[in-house]
C-alpha cells in the first residue's frame, strides 16, 4: 500500500514541519508509506492543477483528498470549489487509484464555516453517490470542540495543535478499513 496525502496547510502540517502533520503521525501508526503532499495555502484549484506531479507521478495506491479552508477563507461558492474535487476524484480513478475524501475540520471562523458546512455537505453527498471512501475529520473534531477542547486542539482558529494533529492520524486509524 503507497498513499498519497494531498491538500492545504492542514495537509502540510502548519504552523509546524511535514514531521509534526497528520499524515506522518498516520505513517507512523500504520507503519507503511504516507507521503505528504500538502501546500500552505493552496486552494482546491492549486491542488487539483499540481494533481498530476503530485499524486499520478507517484502511482500511489491511495489517495486521501483534503482541502477547502483556503477556499473557505476566500469566499469561493460551491460551484467553483466542487469541480476541482471531481476532477481529482476522476483522474485518480482513471489510474486506478482509490480516492478517499477528507472532511475538512471546522474552522473557528463562522464565515469560514458557512462555506466549509457547504463543501462538506458535498463530498458527503459526492461519496456516497460514487461509492467512495470518506474519513470525517469534522465530526470528531466538532466533538471535542464542543466539549470545550479548542484550545486542546487549535493553535489559531484555522490549524490544529500538535494535539489536534494526532487526533486525526487517530481518525483514520479508527477507521483503517476506509484504507483497503
Amino acid at each position: 500500500m503507497k498513499i498519497i496525502a494531498i491538500g492545504d496547510s492542514i495537509t502540510e502540517g502548519f504552523p509546524y514541519t511535514r514531521k509534526e502533520s497528520w499524515v506522518t503521525f498516520l505513517g507512523q501508526e500504520l507503519h507503511c508509506e504516507i507521503i505528504n503532499k500538502g501546500i500552505n495555502g493552496d486552494l482546491t484549484q492549486n491542488i487539483h492543477d499540481r494533481f498530476g506531479r503530485d499524486v499520478l507521478a507517484f502511482n500511489p495506491t491511495h489517495v486521501i483528498i483534503l482541502g477547502g479552508t483556503n477556499d473557505a477563507y476566500a469566499k469561493y461558492p460551491l460551484e467553483i470549489v466542487s469541480p476541482h474535487f471531481t476532477a481529482m476524484i476522476k483522474m485518480s480513478q482513471e489510474h486506478g487509484i482509490i480516492p478517499i475524501i477528507g472532511l475538512p475540520i471546522p474552522s473557528l471562523v463562522a464565515d469560514d464555516e458557512f462555506f466549509l458546512q457547504q463543501y462538506r455537505n458535498w463530498l458527503i453527498d459526492c461519496a456516497k453517490m460514487n461509492n467512495l471512501p470518506l474519513i470525517n475529520f469534522y465530526a470528531p473534531f466538532l466533538k471535542r470542540l464542543e466539549a470545550g477542547e479548542e484550545s486542546k486542539l487549535f493553535v489559531d482558529e484555522v490549524h490544529p495543535s500538535l494535539e489536534g494533529y494526532q487526533f486525526m492520524a487517530e481518525i483514520v486509524k479508527n477507521d483503517v478499513e476506509i484504507l483497503k
